[in-house]
């Protein structure tokens, strides 16, 4: 399955929307799941809003009160297709401002840290974790193949 297959939908909230490179951020979800050799299109929301937002998600779903840079929302229910035959596999959530911060601390371009976030995000959206070093590293290993993928290898974590 080639990556273009996939559907992807970048939604920037008006605020943020001259710092976010949509194209970019919707080929490193492309790239994610083609690297997965899935056999159904996968359909994928990525939303890039406030921490305010973000905070509130995460009390409410996580029950944890603060802001966090990227929440992945898994909505892959056996059975359940579009018309066109695609499943939705889920939304990411993403806070600019705490990204923003990330990628102060990590001396990387704001384009970066969003890459990498988007990537993680939608890792986590298919079933990865990195609660175990074994799991952190594999996750680490796919996050760079995605990322080589689409051009930002720069974005990877060491």
């Amino acid at each position: 399955m080639t990556a273009s297959r996939h559907h992807v939908d970048v939604l920037v909230d008006p605020a943020f929307v001259h710092r976010v490179d949509v194209d970019a951020l919707e080929r490193c979800v492309r790239e994610t799941l083609a690297s997965r050799r899935l056999r159904i299109r996968r359909v994928v929301s990525v939303r890039i809003t406030d921490s305010r937002t973000v905070r509130r998600l995460n009390r409410r779903f996580r029950g944890e009160d603060s802001a966090t840079d990227v929440l992945s929302f898994n909505t892959d229910f056996d059975g359940l297709r579009w018309p066109d035959g695609s499943a939705e596999l889920g939304e990411l959530v993403i806070a600019l401002p705490v990204a923003a911060r990330g990628a102060r601390e990590r001396d990387v371009s704001l384009l970066d840290e969003l890459a990498l976030l988007t990537v993680h995000g939608t890792l986590h959206l298919l079933g990865f974790d990195h609660e175990q070093p074994d799991e952190d590293r594999r996750m680490k290993d796919l996050e760079r193949i995605a990322l080589r993928r689409v051009g930002l290898e720069s974005a990877a974590r060491a």
